[in-house]
């Protein structure tokens, strides 16, 4: 069974995350490590316009195992420090399959319009609002963790009445449906679960619109999204 995971919490009982790199405002580096999962998210920030300039966004995800503790003295008697990572192995099985979800969000005013491709990638979303003006957002296809050879990739929509940003996960979990296949060549069928149709949440009225891209994939590989 896999985790929905929205934010880090210092609950959640994670070997690390935050931020190695950042200015405040142009660029910015980070990394989380979720038991063997480890996501590196970056951010560059183009200053421009008259609504904060243009930036793109890469996430790039790989999984890794310790190998255990490694000593300072040559008796192995001397303290521990962390051990090397290394790259889990598929000999033991198939990688478990990682969905990344990218939520674009309207909360009381703006507009946004999907652009989709065979009606389930979403390639794009274009919008107005208040702070942001026009605006195009768009979600490239994802790419082996070199960033250049294509990865494959099982693709997920979802467009619904947004409940709010608070509730934008409890609006995800109640859409999850199991009746997918991941199917990549050469590898083994695999269900995973991915937005369907959306059930409907009680409680607070509709606030705006949400469309949700969901990219199923086994690390390692690489996303971008870029802002104009």
């Amino acid at each position: 069974g896999g985790q929905l995971r929205h934010s880090c919490e210092q609950s959640d009982g994670l070997a690390r995350y935050g931020w190695l790199l950042h200015d405040g405002e142009n660029f910015g580096v980070q990394e989380i490590q979720d038991g063997a999962l480890v996501l590196r998210t970056e951010f560059v920030k183009r200053p421009g316009g008259e609504h904060g300039g243009d930036w793109s966004w890469r996430v790039s995800a790989r999984t890794e195992v310790r190998t255990g503790s490694a000593r300072n003295s040559r008796d192995g008697t001397g303290p521990s420090s962390p051990a090397p990572a290394l790259p889990l192995q598929s000999g033991a099985g198939p990688v478990p399959l990682l969905s990344l979800f990218f939520y674009v969000a309207t909360d009381g005013q703006g507009t946004l319009q999907p652009q989709l491709e065979n009606g389930t990638r979403l390639t794009a979303v274009t919008g107005t609002t208040e702070e942001l003006g026009s605006f195009t957002l768009t979600f490239l296809p994802p790419t082996a963790e070199s960033g250049e050879d294509p990865k494959h990739a099982s693709y997920n929509y979802l467009d619904a009445a947004s409940p709010g940003l608070h509730r934008l996960t409890e609006l995800v979990r109640s859409s999850l449906s199991s009746r997918f296949v991941f199917s990549a060549p050469g590898r083994q069928r695999r269900r995973f679960f991915a937005v369907d149709a959306v059930q409907g949440l009680p409680g607070d009225p509709s606030r705006g619109r949400v469309l949700l891209h969901q990219v199923t994939l086994e690390p390692p590989g690489t996303l971008e999204v870029t802002f104009e």
